[in-house]
């Protein structure tokens, strides 16, 4: 157990924005920055960044930050939950003046032996996910604790609860979702995942996982028919508010593509609910082995022309927001199996700036 989760948690909570402050050398007053952050464009970094990557996110115009609530990080005591990581992420946003979009997943080893195990595969886990969800809302929402705290301690700092909430990841994939896509089983996670959320803040907006549009694995399901399904499913309508993808492909084309058949699913539906692109990428190692694997040149192009593609056609296609996958390169023993991931940063591992970060900053008018 961390020192901060033997303390109060308004105490923890203040003790760890203080250290971000320090660290970001901002002491709560905001500096003017000359570009404004379109909350449109956004990333998706793996993890918490150091606050000079999130000052350089939002000095490249960018205006929200993509992160993952890991359920599995934060409960590893059945009813226990240690807030220290996510409290830095958030207060750390903030005091970069970015908004959060907020993923939440991951089953703890408390419940089951794999974090992509449902929740709703038995009625401890589901309960137990309910609780987690509830207690994040009253904590990060539009009226949250943490926000009380970061208030008092950050006077010249806006606070930025957490607005969308996007209930888990790619759950038409095998991979995220086992053991086997259920979208009826999807469907109770959503429609019991908003009641939860909306009671604890009644602003809060409910974003469905992002889904590839054809996943390899083991009983995977078409993101369409995946969508249509759900449409299906009593209470659903009314329990998303926003429909999130993950339109990957080789070239713009098929992005676009993906971005348009799921506007087209949607409406078939009955339902008119905006779209966010939560996960869009490319590598810039053509060796990776892979159609996403393109030159640094090409990456940047494709980011270019794609983003500023669906940035043209947002009010037809009813998109809210763009978010790249993701802010610096890694290893590749860092991202497992998926080889173009270690080279789909902005930026490279040492933070340099690479072509597509030069392209996504012309787009947004911000500085590299």
């Amino acid at each position: 157990m961390s020192r901060f989760a033997k303390l109060p948690a308004a105490i923890a909570a203040l003790v760890a924005i203080c250290a971000i402050a320090v660290l970001a050398g901002c002491g709560g007053e905001d500096e003017p920055t000359e570009v404004a952050a379109d909350p449109f464009y956004g990333v998706a970094p793996e993890g918490l960044q150091d606050p000079s990557d999130y000052e350089r996110m939002r000095a490249g115009g960018l205006g929200t930050v993509r992160v993952v609530l890991q359920w599995s990080g934060i409960e590893t005591e059945k009813g226990v939950y240690n807030w220290q990581s996510s409290d830095q992420v958030l207060g750390a946003l903030a005091l970069a003046g970015l908004d959060p979009l907020v993923t939440v997943y991951g089953t703890p080893p408390v419940y089951a032996s794999d974090p992509n195990q449902a929740p709703t595969n038995d009625e401890e886990t589901f309960d137990a996910w309910a609780d987690f969800v509830g207690a994040a809302a009253s904590r990060y929402g539009s009226q949250g604790d943490f926000w009380l705290v970061f208030a008092g301690a950050n006077p010249g700092t806006d606070p930025r609860p957490i607005r969308e909430w996007e209930i888990w990841n790619e759950p038409n994939s095998s991979t995220f979702w086992s053991p086997t896509p259920d979208p009826a089983a999807y469907a109770d996670l959503l429609r019991r995942s908003s009641k939860v959320i909306r009671k604890a803040d009644p602003e809060a907006e409910i974003m469905s996982a992002g889904m590839f549009a054809t996943p390899q694995s083991d009983g995977a399901i078409v993101s369409y028919d995946f969508i249509d399904s759900l449409y299906d499913i009593s209470g659903v309508d009314d329990a998303i508010d926003i429909v999130g993808l993950h339109p990957y492909g080789p070239d713009e084309k098929a992005v676009v593509d993906q971005v348009e058949k799921t506007r087209e699913t949607i409406e078939a539906a009955g339902s008119d609910a905006p779209m966010w692109a939560t996960e869009i990428g490319w590598g810039s190692n053509p060796k990776g082995g892979n159609d996403l694997s393109k030159t640094p040149e090409e990456q940047a192009q494709l980011l270019s022309d794609t983003f500023g593609e669906l940035s043209d056609s947002s009010e037809d296609l009813g998109l809210d927001g763009v978010v790249w996958y993701t802010w610096h390169d890694s290893t590749e023993s860092a991202v497992g199996e998926c080889g173009w991931c270690a080279t789909a940063g902005l930026v490279d591992a040492d933070r340099d700036t690479k072509p597509s970060w030069t392209a996504y900053t012309d787009l947004t008018g911000g500085t590299p």
